[in-house]
């Protein structure tokens, strides 16, 4: 049963209505909907960043106002919101604190701006890798499974640790930074967050297509000059997939480089948190399918100690760009349920 999942004579308590919002460096997703994840409304713009975030949120306000338009329901109606946004961030506060991709945003009061547009509703603010988790736990897999893992691939890595079907978030909310674990510590390429060799500096989209220039500018990789009208600033993790797909091997090279190093980190996840599964979602998982993950778990049962590897199931997410989204209504069942942060 999923959470606020609503039976029987309980079923008035479906009635008060769910907006979800992912909130991205380059677009909002959003869908108003009932404690049971059903859809009534759903829209999607850019995040416009570069404006900054008083009108990302006035411009949030906007939509959630759209949507509840287009649903034919009242803002009386809407009893939660639940954001989920770029980390870093502290969940108990919804206090956003200089996030990669959201400039500007520098400790910036996400949850309070909202309310005072909506004071008569619940606002939640977490983690948007967190709210994933959730979405594929609930949604996807449908509480398969005790305790699960969840790791998105895209532009960067994040993660999600969804244990007992709840979030956990260590003490001030910043637990599931799955990509800035080390495995090159000493000469390995600068990653985002300060650090070198971190696993995001490995294995995201932005390290692949960073290895990709590397060894095009070296001359290997005719197709992926080709594939970018020989201008290496246009070559992309999915530009790179495109060219191993059409035969490139050393667009494959780079590809299967990263699948070890991400099986690197999916070991030191089976050996640190023995889950019953990790899923694994984003722009780059859902891109490059088996040409990563077949490395990526090959690498990770050389590597984890073989009991816990031998019970762990490594999964593609159900929902792709969904999953943020789907993850929203279920932390809202769960707030109502009496079980969001504390």
């Amino acid at each position: 049963m999923r959470p606020g999942e609503v039976k029987g004579s309980q079923g008035e308590k479906a009635s008060a209505l769910i907006v979800g919002i992912d909130l991205g460096g380059t677009k909002v997703l959003a869908g108003l909907g009932d404690l049971n994840g059903n859809i009534r409304a759903e829209m999607r713009v850019e995040t416009r960043a570069e404006e900054g975030p008083e009108r990302v949120v006035d411009r949030m306000a906007r939509v959630v106002r759209e949507l509840i338009r287009q649903a034919g329901a009242g803002e009386e109606e809407v009893g939660y919101i639940v954001v989920g946004a770029p980390g870093p961030l502290d969940p108990s506060s919804g206090v956003v604190c200089h996030p990669p991709n959201l400039p500007g945003w520098d400790c910036f009061p996400l949850r309070d701006q909202l309310s005072q547009h909506f004071p008569q509703c619940s606002v939640t603010v977490d983690n948007d890798a967190n709210l994933a988790a959730l979405g594929e736990y609930y949604f996807g897999y449908e509480g398969a499974f005790a305790d699960m893992l969840f790791v998105t691939v895209g532009t960067g890595i994040g993660g999600g640790i969804i244990v007992k079907g709840s979030i956990y978030h260590g003490c001030c909310g910043a637990a599931g930074e799955f990509g800035h674990m080390a495995l090159q510590p000493e000469n390995g390429p600068p990653c985002g967050c300060g650090a070198r060799g971190c696993l995001e500096a490995l294995a995201s989209g932005t390290a692949i297509a960073r290895e990709a220039r590397k060894v095009a500018a070296a001359g290997e990789g005719s197709l992926m000059w080709e594939l970018t009208g020989r201008d290496l600033g246009r070559l992309t993790a999915e530009v790179v997939g495109e060219a191993a797909r059409k035969g490139d091997d050393t667009a494959r090279r780079v590809i299967t480089g990263a699948g070890v190093y991400l099986g690197m980190g999916l070991a030191n996840l089976v050996n640190i948190f023995n889950p019953a599964a990790i899923v694994l979602g984003g722009g780059v998982i859902f891109g490059l399918g088996e040409m990563l993950l077949g490395p990526a778990r090959e690498e990770m049962k050389k590597r984890a100690m073989k009991f816990p590897a031998s019970k762990v199931q490594v999964l593609e997410g159900k929902l792709g760009s969904r999953a943020g989204l789907m993850g929203c209504f279920a932390l809202a069942a769960q707030i109502k349920e009496g079980r969001g942060w504390k």
